[in-house]
Order: C-alpha cells, then structure tokens, then sequence
C-alpha cells in the first residue's frame, strides 16, 4: 500500500511500466531489482529522469535521492502490525551491510524504540521478504539486502509521533549502539567496523564522542576504520564539542604518520604518532568560563590540553594550576551529573605525572602514574593505551629520584607488554631510550649507551623532551674523554640553558646542574663552573653541588664540607647524596687521610646502591678512584650494587673494571696552597679571638666598614664563607 503494486517479475515489471521503452534489458532488470518491482516508484523515477534529460535507467543511489518524490515517501501512522514492519523495515535500511551481527543490533534497535505493537522482529521479518522489501542475499557476507530506492525512501522517515514507536529509527539504533559499545569486550573488536559504518551512516556523532571517551587512541587500533570516521565528522559538529575536536586532531596526526610510513598497520601507526604534544588552541579558555555548560568528560579533556599547551611552553606552575582548577571544577559536578570517564581521568593524570615530573616533584609523580598503570591492569587490560605510556613516563619519575632498580622495572614490563600487544617498539620509545641511555650511563656501559645514542639520532625525539637527552650525551663524552666536546655541548644546548634559568625552583633543576657541574669540571671549565656557582644562591636547587665541586676544584675543604653536608640534609634524592660522598671521598684522598676516604667511599657505594648507579663514582679523579676501588674492592657494599642493576651481566668486578677504565673526570689537581700577604695573615690571626670587628678595626686604625670589606676579600681567597670557617682552615693550615 505504501509503495504501490508489485511485479512478481522483471518481464511482469517491464509490461506495467509506462516508459519501459525508454529502457534496454539490462537497465530494466536493474531498475527493477533497485525499487523492489514495485512499479509506481519506478514510473516515477523515470519521468523524473526523463523530463530531466538524464539516464532513465540510472540506478545511483546518489543521484537518486533527489529525484524519487516527496509523495513517495513512507509514512508510519498507526500502530498496526504493517507500521511495526514499516518500522522495522526502516531500522534495515539504516544498515549499510546487513551481517548477522547488524541484524542482531537491528532486532536491538527495534526493542530500543519501545515499540507499542506486540509483534516482534522474527514475527515481522517474514512479513518484509514476502513483500520484497527485504531480500535474502546470496552469498555468506550478507543476510538480508534492502533495495536501493526502498532503502532512500525509508530513510526519509524522521518522525513516528503517532506511530507505533515512542524513538524514531535513528534514535532508536543509536540507543543500540550504545548498548553494543557499553558491552564490548575488551578483548573483542567483532562488530566495530559495522557498527561504525552505521554511526556515519546515521550521522549519530555522540556515539564517536563516547568511543574516544572510553577507549582514547585504543580506538584506531579497536577500528582502523574509525580514522575516516572522526575526519568526516562535520565542522559545526567539531566546533561545539571538545572531545571530537581532540579526537580529530589525533585522527588527523595519525593519518599523517599513515601517509608518511605509507602503511596501515594500527601497531606500527600508533607507535609512531606522537599524540602527547597534540594542543588545540581554539579550545583554550573554556575551562575557566562559567556560563559554559561543560560535562565531566569535557572538563576532563580540556583541563589536559590547557596543561599541555603550559607545559610544552615550559610554564610548569601555570600546567599544574590548570589541572589543579580543572579538577575542583570537576568535584563541582552536581549529584546527578556522571563525572570524567576512568580513560579521561587517567589520560589527565599521566599530564599530570609529566607536569610533576617537570617541576621536580618526582615521588608525587611516581604515585600519580602508578594510578594510571593500575587503571590500565583492570580497564584496558589488552589495549596498549594507557598502560605502555603509564610505564614508561613512571619511569621517567623513578629515574629523576634516583630510583634506578624500579626505572629497570618499569621499563622492563612496558617493554613487555609492548610485545604481548605485537608493537616492535613503544608509543613512547623516544623517552624510554632517553631513560635506558642514563641507565646505561649508570652502569657504565659505554657500548650500550653508543648503539641507544645511534637509536635516539635516527629517531630525533622531540625538543619537549627537555635536557635530559643532551645531559645524557655530555655523560657519555665525558666517559669516552671527550670532556671538551661535553662541556661545549651542555653551554650551548637549548634545551639546557641554565644560566638562563637560574632562577628555577623545580628540584629536577638540581640534577642538570648536578650534571653539568660535573662536566664542566671534568672538562677544566672552572670559569664557567664559577659563573654557575655566583648566579646561585643558598635557595637555588642544586646550589650546594655546585659549590661543593666548586671547593673540590680549589682545595676549600671546610667549604666543601659545609656544601656537601646541606646536600645530604636535602631531600633531592640519594643520587645526590652519592655525589655529596664521592666528592668528600675525593678531597679526603687529596689530603693524605687515606682511611677516613675508604670509609666515606663506603658511604657513596651504599648510595650507589639504593639509586642503582655508578654516577657518582665515575666523577671521582682518576688517582683517587683508582685508590679506593683497589682498596675496597673486597668490600660488601660492591655486591649490593651490582645486584641493584639486577643483572647477571653486571657484577661488582664488572663495575670496578668499567670504573677502572674511565679517562680522567676531574683534570684539576686541588691547591691546598693559598698564599697570603703579611697583612692577610695578621687579619686571620686577629679573628682567631673573641675580640669584636669593631675592637679588631680599631686596632688596625680602619672603621668597621672597611674591615669588613677586608675580611669579605679574604674569605674569597679563602673560599670560606664566614669568620668561623677562615679560623678554621687557618687551624687546619697550622697542622698540616
């Protein structure tokens, strides 16, 4: 009835239409296939084409669609038992290729849009293949076929108020896809091609915004396909909705690495697109404006591109006080709002981890990206995201403490994994090498770290790495006796800067000093070393290394003393703690007291345990390294080194042999001489009383002011830093 009377056959069809002559054989077959036999559409369509001067025998569904009559179009008035088959017929139709799994999701649909009739989808079924307005397909691929014009014409049904369902056709399959996704496996991508083609199809562009919610970039491997999908998703569409519109950029970077590598394997693309540096300016500010209605998944997604954008600028405070608003914002939510999805939050926690990480809180970060790995273990158990870039950037964490043996760990079970998901390398691989070359630098192992270097060049890691590429380099110079180029490499590295960054609060900053202070020494820069050491002050991170290796270089022993002693009252870590030992141990053997620098090596070794490197060590100079590895080559603590690295390859003679080996680290032999004038020495012997600065000038016929310029002038020479510490070197002065 609502399609007109059927041909039972393509000759039957040909003797009712009125313009079959304007048709061969085969446009006739086609045409008839196309409108089902039904007779009055068919007239219709080839008037139309007719009058228009085009092919009559054109079956395009494209070219179709505007020329097949409003007044054909179906309707669904009732609640009869032919409107529920209508309805159902439309469901069909919506349906690009109708599987078996498109007609279970079909049959969902129909329940979906609560239908009034008491038929059911199997009992109506039959209805539409009796009538031919549903086929059964040859073939294994396909179940049933709808005909083309019946398909457009069904299509045009976008209202059922009085009809016998409460959800129009494409309302009710999108509450089926919905469902679909909400109880997808993990483990099982069956059905997701389809039920994406059907989410173009009816253009339901909240189906791709909960995907992306639920499964990030796992999405490009769930369904290669699903790269199209988010591309063509329209612009008005994008422009409102901050979830699609990161979805896109990741579906835009991708494929350009997919154009770029030319290939479509989902492994090899995810590894190789950098989505951690995707910023969306146009998205900026949202966040912090009120009279925008923001649901959790949004505030989410926006609170992690705002940090992004602050910290791939190097404004770290400004990141984490994005995340910090974003998540009071998020609290905020009212009882019956659904907070951020478990993916979105954990997405948000790993900038969150990178933030810490940037601004030195390393045990914060650590515990905020453990939360991650843990969401990954239980959610996304089989997908690579988030779990390998949970890993590796705890690593990150791990290693900046200077907890090596967990780094190892870490990386270990991110490499792991990696190929239990079949990838060849990790999403990350950029950072993980950077991580694996410092390690291989804490072990000293030089060829390692060579063919890592090698890697890494071919790579070319993004400059939002940071310096941790660069210090890592210079180390591995000074280890080969290139100490020069090292020391070239770390003044003039961008990424390094720091005197341009003296100001830097973030305890991240004391380890690159503590690097760089280490290569500048080993490189005889005892100019530029000094120029780091005036720009810092007692609060500046790193400060009391730098002074340390500073006092080292010119035989300041109380100076070195007093240095090292606020590095290991810090709470930097115990790789700095090492270092405080090793450069104690140094002066100590420059000295002549023999026993009391075994035993601080001691301590350094116990150090080197905990952060499972050798760092400290290696900066000992050659005379005093070579001294002391023979002389505590015996000792316990050589073993619990060795087993920190948890390696068979690397034991305690291992480690003394590689450290035996190094060119020397520490070219400046310390001056224990400082010669003084006859005045000097009388102003040293007049302090070494209780007698006040003003008694003491007046002896010396000056006002207060100017002794204290003097005595300022002396300390210098000295290297002391106070009355009481040029007393005491002149004490140890007399002794020695």
């Amino acid at each position: 009835m609502q399609f007109g009377p059927r041909a039972a056959s393509a000759k039957d069809f040909a003797s009712a239409l009125e313009l079959s002559s304007a048709l061969s054989a085969s446009e006739l077959e086609r045409i008839f296939r196309a409108s089902g036999g039904r007779t009055r559409i068919a007239d219709s369509l080839i008037q139309a084409r007719v009058e228009a001067g085009l092919p009559a025998g054109d079956t395009d569904p494209d070219r179709t669609v505007a020329m097949l009559s409003t007044e054909l179009s179906p309707a669904i008035s009732d609640s009869s038992r032919e409107s529920a088959a209508l309805y159902l017929l439309a469901l069909f139709s919506w349906t690009p290729k109708i599987t078996s799994s498109m007609v279970d999701l079909v049959y969902a649909a129909f329940g979906a849009g609560k239908v009034t009739n008491d038929a059911t989808p199997d009992g109506l079924t039959p209805l539409l293949t009796s009538a031919g307005l549903l086929a059964v397909a040859p073939g294994d691929s396909e179940v049933f076929t709808v005909p083309t014009f019946i398909r457009i014409l069904m299509r045009r049904i976008s209202a059922v108020d009085d009809g016998p369902a409460k959800r129009t056709p494409r309302e009710a399959l999108s509450a089926a896809i919905a469902d679909a996704v909400g109880r997808q496996r993990m483990d099982s991508r069956e059905g997701l091609p389809g039920l994406l083609d059907l989410v173009l199809e009816i253009r339901d562009w909240k189906v791709l915004e909960r995907g992306w919610a639920r499964r990030s970039v796992n999405v490009f491997v769930d369904v290669p396909e699903s790269i199209e999908a988010f591309l063509n998703v329209p612009e008005a569409v994008v422009a409102k909705n901050p979830i699609l519109t990161l979805a896109r950029s990741a579906a835009r970077r991708i494929d350009s690495t997919r154009r770029m590598l030319g290939t479509d394997d989902p492994g090899k693309l995810l590894t190789a697109t950098d989505f951690d540096s995707i910023v969306v300016p146009e998205l900026h500010g949202r966040l912090a404006d009120p009279r925008l209605p923001l649901s959790g998944d949004e505030m989410a997604v926006l609170t992690m591109l705002e940090a992004r954008h602050h910290r791939l600028n190097q404004n770290f405070d400004a990141a984490l006080g994005v995340i910090e608003r974003g998540r009071e914002r998020m609290l905020s939510l009212g009882a019956g709002e659904p907070g951020p999805t478990l993916m979105l939050q954990a997405e948000l926690n790993l900038e969150r981890g990178w933030c810490l990480i940037a601004v030195g809180r390393f045990t914060e970060a650590a515990s905020v990206l453990q939360n991650v790995v843990h969401f990954a273990g239980i959610y996304t158990p089989n997908s690579s995201h988030p779990l390998l870039a949970g890993l590796v950037v705890t690593a990150m964490a791990e290693l900046g403490y200077g907890h090596g043996t967990e780094v190892d760990s870490s990386l270990e079970l991110a490499r792991e994994n990696a190929r239990r998901f079949g990838l060849e390398t990790l999403p990350d691989e950029h950072v993980a090498l950077c991580v694996e070359l410092m390690r291989s630098l804490d072990r000293i192992d030089l060829d390692a770290a060579e063919g890592i270097l090698a890697a890494l060049d071919e790579a070319k890691p993004p400059q939002s790495l940071g310096p941790i590429l660069d210090c890592s380099r210079a180390l591995y110079y000074v280890y080969r006796g290139r100490a020069s180029i090292a020391a070239k490499l770390v003044t003039e590295s961008p990424a390094v800067q720091i005197l341009p960054t003296m100001g830097n609060a973030s305890a991240r900053f004391s380890g690159i000093v503590n690097i760089v202070g280490f290569v500048l020494a080993a490189a005889g820069e005892t100019k530029a070393l000094q120029d780091i050491s005036d720009r810092m002050n007692t609060s500046s991170p790193g400060d009391s290394i730098v002074k340390a290796r500073q006092a080292l270089v010119f035989g300041q022993h109380d100076r070195l003393w007093a240095a090292t002693g606020q590095a290991l009252g810090s709470d930097q870590g115990p790789r700095h703690k090492s270092c405080a030992m090793a450069l104690r141990a140094d002066i100590l053997h420059h000295e002549g007291r023999a026993d009391e620098a075994l035993e601080t090596f001691g301590h350094m070794l116990d150090y080197c345990a905990i952060t499972a490197s050798m760092f400290a060590a290696a900066q000992l100079s050659k005379s005093a390294r070579d001294a002391l590895i023979a002389a505590s080559a015996d000792f316990s603590e050589w073993e619990a080194v060795a087993r920190s690295f948890d390696s068979a390859e690397v034991t305690a003679a291992v480690l003394q042999k590689r450290l035996l080996e190094l060119p020397e680290t520490s070219p400046v032999t310390p001056d224990f001489q400082t010669d003084l004038t006859a005045a000097e020495q009388s102003l040293l012997f007049a302090i070494d009383s209780s007698k006040s600065i003003a008694q003491i000038a007046r002896e010396f016929g000056v006002v207060s002011g100017t002794l204290k310029n003097r005595l300022s002038a002396l300390y210098r020479k000295l290297g002391v830093s106070s009355r009481a510490e040029a007393v005491a070197y002149a004490h140890r002065t007399q002794q020695g």
